[in-house]
């Protein structure tokens, strides 16, 4: 129970292991073990962090940490967790479908801040307490919406797996582009200015992008933010359209 399959091995859930017993060395703490990971993931990224990293952040020896945190899967699975608890609940004064746009907005601003978060999606359950939180917040806001009962827990996943799934990619661009800038190569914006001009002037067959290279339709940052509002907007209108189909009681 609690074991999940990842490739040729088996790992147990941290949320579904008892925790030690025991006291670990003094001077550490699972939440400043986890604490440290994090900024390291947000530094240096997820291929620089592990245990023994971890511990000489801390200035402790690295199998101290084990008292506390069994593996490093275990770590990242608490350090993803940690990530979602910055994840801030609507007002309940708004409307559901403005506390949809403000949660999903602040989930996406979570994975801009840890960009190594999205790429740990699917790897692990997400039971942790930040993320059933999170997930309970989600379920009472489309619970507003006028959909069935047995319809709000798809659509709390759907709302979610969006913002995850644009996440995914989001980051990795961001991540590709820092890395080019850092190697002395084009910017995002150059290189996205240098694709356009391409388009323009010897894709002839594609007359849609051509027409489309030829507007001004902003910056990299401008083009995904305004993509993440409509797709987030096409969800919504789709839930209020579902719920108005709704049957009325005789």
């Amino acid at each position: 129970m609690g074991e999940r399959k990842r490739g040729a091995a088996t790992y147990a859930s941290v949320w579904l292991t008892p925790p030690a017993r025991q006291p670990g060395p003094p001077g550490l703490s699972r939440d400043r073990i986890v604490r440290t990971a994090v900024e390291l993931l947000d530094t240096e990224g997820l291929q620089a962090v592990s245990m023994r990293r971890v511990a000489a952040q801390l200035g402790a020896g690295h199998m101290s940490l084990y008292w506390h945190v069994t593996t490093k899967g275990a770590l990242l699975e608490l350090a993803l967790d940690e990530a979602f608890g910055e994840v801030v609940a609507p007002p309940d004064d708004l409307r559901w479908d403005e506390q949809l746009r403000a949660l999903a907005g602040s989930l996406r601003a979570v994975f801009a801040r840890h960009r190594w978060a999205a790429r740990l999606i699917g790897e692990y359950l997400n039971i942790g307490p930040n993320a059933l939180r999170m997930t309970d917040t989600a379920l009472r806001v489309v619970s507003g919406s006028g959909l069935a009962p047995d319809q709000t827990d798809s659509a709390a996943a759907l709302v979610l797996e969006y913002v995850c799934g644009f996440a995914t990619a989001e980051t990795r661009m961001i991540d590709d582009a820092a890395s080019a800038e850092r190697n002395g190569e084009q910017s995002a914006d150059e290189g996205f200015a240098e694709v356009s001009d391409a388009v323009r002037s010897g894709f002839t067959e594609f007359a849609s992008l051509r027409e489309l290279a030829s507007r001004d339709i902003g910056t990299a940052t401008e083009i995904r933010d305004r993509n993440f509002a409509f797709g987030l907007q096409c969800i919504i209108a789709g839930l209020k359209a579902l719920a108005d189909t709704r049957e009325t009681p005789a």
